[in-house]
């Protein structure tokens, strides 16, 4: 036999021998990746589920896939604290979904599916809530709609939650528009200051969570207005008192005075 025919058989031998090893893998049913996404929220509230910005329970984005890329069923999939005060600080129930034990200034976790582990994902369990309400300011009150400068016309807003008096991080507060002087504004928009993009809840840090409002004005626009915007945030199910939060920033053009 030459050399180049020695050289194929040899090459057929190897993906064989390939093959025969790795047969397990194309199993349609077997993980062979495993992704954890970023969390719904930072924390999560002693006896309750982590919740998403539409304050629903949120289940963990947490996914396997097989050889073809393929998400592999959940059943095969489970959270795991990696420390025992993680492990003693939290549960999972209906398939994905944390509830807090208790408070725990670090929790971290890792998704396991089968032999496969995900990166480790850290939060907090924080006592309920108890009151959440606007924090006011003379740059917060009022919107100059009409500046020709279009940096300008937006201001930020926020709003605070605290449990008794302790400022709480890393839940999400929802946040949307309930209404606005028509005769003034064709829409309002309320975005991210740190990115600029479209949001619908915001994650508290040390307490507030911040939002940035931008109104785009009719051409025929004239005069005073406002628009209401609203708050909110749930714990154990319910609203936490002072939930739903309406509050309004004037509208106000610059040819006048705030």
């Amino acid at each position: 036999m030459s050399a180049s025919g020695r050289g194929i058989v040899a090459a057929l031998l190897g993906c064989a021998a390939v093959a025969a090893c790795t047969g397990i893998s194309t199993d349609p049913g077997l993980p062979l990746s495993i992704q954890f996404d970023s969390l719904p929220a930072q924390a999560v509230v002693v006896g309750d589920t982590m919740r998403g910005g539409d304050q629903l329970p949120a289940r963990l984005a947490l996914q396997a896939f097989n050889s073809s890329g393929n998400v592999v069923s959940d059943t095969q999939l489970r959270v795991i604290g990696i420390d025992t005060a993680s492990t003693n600080a939290f549960e999972v129930i209906s398939g994905l979904r944390l509830v807090g034990r208790t408070v725990a200034a670090a929790v971290r976790v890792v998704g396991q599916a089968g032999l496969l582990q995900s990166q480790t994902q850290t939060f907090a369990i924080v006592l309920a809530p108890t009151s959440i309400s606007r924090i006011p300011s003379d740059s917060a009150d009022s919107l100059v709609y009409d500046r020709l400068d279009t940096s300008a016309r937006f201001v930020d807003t926020r709003v605070r939650v605290l449990a008794g008096s302790t400022a709480l991080s890393g839940l999400r507060v929802r946040l949307s528009v309930v209404s606005a002087t028509d005769s003034i504004v064709d829409s309002v928009r309320l975005v991210s200051s740190a990115s600029g993009r479209n949001v619908s809840s915001v994650l508290l840090n040390a307490g507030d969570a911040s939002v940035r409002v931008k109104a785009y004005k009719k051409s025929t626009a004239r005069g005073r207005g406002v628009v209401t915007l609203e708050a909110s945030i749930r714990a154990r199910g319910l609203d936490v008192p002072g939930s739903p939060l309406r509050f309004p920033i004037r509208l106000v053009p610059f040819t006048l005075p705030p």
